[in-house]
């Protein structure tokens, strides 16, 4: 099944794929579109094996200017997108046969930022640790019911986030997009491995996870980095004196 707000795009993707997908419109910040994606999904093929979730948008911003309708649409669909989907995802696993080894397995796309928070994109850092910290609690507690539970943490992507990011808001997000970026194909792939044969975790940025483990033990030098990135971020911004307020729900696509 292939889900998203953006019907036009999910017909381009599945005729690229042959055209033999079910597409569902799907904004996961409604609550009652979950629940129809599982449904159609369910009546369709009769059940599911893996479902990913993946929508997610984030845009940069001081957060003292943020307001709280903007925190709530974020986690609405960030975060509260994503248990939705598992909870009814883990019922329906509950009902089937186990199939290699598994009555189904949950992936969830976190971010590299779920272990280290960014400047001006901190109430997005948010909700990816909150989905890090469900995927942890989720892998132990359904292991006994041979559910499994992945999460993936990108760190450079090629894909529209940062340039809709500063479409936005006017905030430059050059400093925090720098360095060398993977194609989202070579991470999907390896996402693919992960559902042949589930693992914990997917770091898809060789050393990424190696150096978010040491920017644990060392804060200070990791600080010193961020502010860096902050200042110029400030200055390429011509000083932070800009305040767009994003379209609702802006980013994102649910698969």
């Amino acid at each position: 099944t292939l889900a998203a707000r953006r019907s036009e795009l999910l017909e381009e993707l599945n005729a690229d794929l042959d055209g033999d997908h079910l597409c569902v419109r799907a904004d996961v910040s409604n609550l009652a579109d979950c629940g129809r994606l599982v449904e159609e999904t369910v009546s369709h093929y009769g059940r599911i094996d893996t479902i990913v979730c993946n929508a997610g948008y984030g845009f940069p911003r001081p957060f003292v200017e943020m307001s709280s309708e903007e925190i709530a649409r974020i986690f609405q669909t960030n975060f509260f997108g994503t248990t939705e989907c598992c909870r009814l995802a883990i019922a329906q696993f509950q009902r089937q046969q186990p199939r290699d080894g598994y009555r189904g397995q949950i992936m969830i796309v976190s971010s590299a930022c779920a272990r280290r928070g960014l400047p001006f994109f901190s109430t997005y850092a948010a909700t990816k640790a909150a989905q890090l910290s469900l995927s942890e609690g989720l892998r132990i507690e359904l292991k006994p019911r041979a559910i499994a539970v992945t999460s993936i943490h990108p760190l450079l992507t090629e894909t529209d986030f940062f340039t809709t990011a500063q479409r936005l808001t006017g905030i430059s997000t050059a400093a925090l997009s720098a360095g060398r970026k993977q194609s989202a194909r070579v991470v999907a792939l390896k996402m693919v491995r992960a559902m042949q044969k589930p693992r914990r975790e997917i770091w898809p940025a060789p050393m990424s996870r190696l150096s978010l483990n040491i920017a644990v033990m060392l804060p200070v030098v990791v600080d010193s980095v961020l502010s860096k990135i902050r200042d110029r971020t400030i200055a390429d911004s011509g000083g932070g004196e800009n305040h767009v307020v994003p379209e609702e729900h802006p980013v994102g696509e649910t698969a």
